[in-house]
């Protein structure tokens, strides 16, 4: 059964492409994102770029990473048989949340699927303005982009986790009660 809740730095190989047209992918990069998952049944996932390229090893993660840019999603569906976790991104956040870094509204879908580690696809598009409030970055959606707009993109990413001393997993197992032990004189 994949992890309901998370913290992970994760090695991403990223394409970017036209926002009418997905497959055709105009520039790749990699990246360190930072993949953030939470709530009471494990129903919200974030996945935030970090602007922080992967070295030649990419084998750990920069200790300063934080994320700058996040996407939020909703779970859609779990397997345990094939230990994977889908999730839908979404346009706005479904509640108020206090969020690390810039949210990103975007669309499509995240796939997580855990065995000896956590692998993450994700097929997105973005479209939205930029501004600043109160000294914050926002950006807001646009359901129908122009033509070639700079700020409507689509994502194809594929990142596998790797080690990062932020990392975070809850403890496992039942909760034990602690006992107040009373010393004898």
């Amino acid at each position: 059964m994949p992890a309901k809740a998370f913290v992970i730095a994760m090695a991403a190989d990223i394409a970017r492409s036209d926002y009418a047209k997905p497959s055709l992918i105009r520039t790749r990069s990699r990246e360190w994102l930072i993949a953030c998952r939470w709530g009471p049944e494990g129903e919200y996932l974030s996945i935030a770029t970090t602007g922080a390229p992967l070295d030649a090893a990419g084998l750990q993660a920069p200790e300063a990473i934080r994320p700058k840019h996040s996407m939020v999603a909703v779970l859609a569906s779990e397997s345990e048989t094939d230990a994977t976790s889908t999730f839908l991104l979404v346009r706005q956040l479904p509640m108020p949340i206090e969020l690390a870094g810039t949210f990103f509204p975007a669309d499509g879908y995240a796939v997580l699927q855990q065995r000896d580690d956590i692998r993450l696809v994700c097929e997105t598009r973005y479209s939205h303005s930029c501004g600043w409030l109160d000294g914050k970055e926002i950006r807001k959606d646009i359901p129908d982009p122009a033509p070639a707009s700079a700020e409507a993109m689509a994502w194809h990413i594929e990142a596998r986790q790797h080690g990062w001393i932020g990392e975070f997993f809850p403890t496992r197992g039942p909760f034990k009660q602690r006992v107040a032990l009373r010393a004898n004189a």
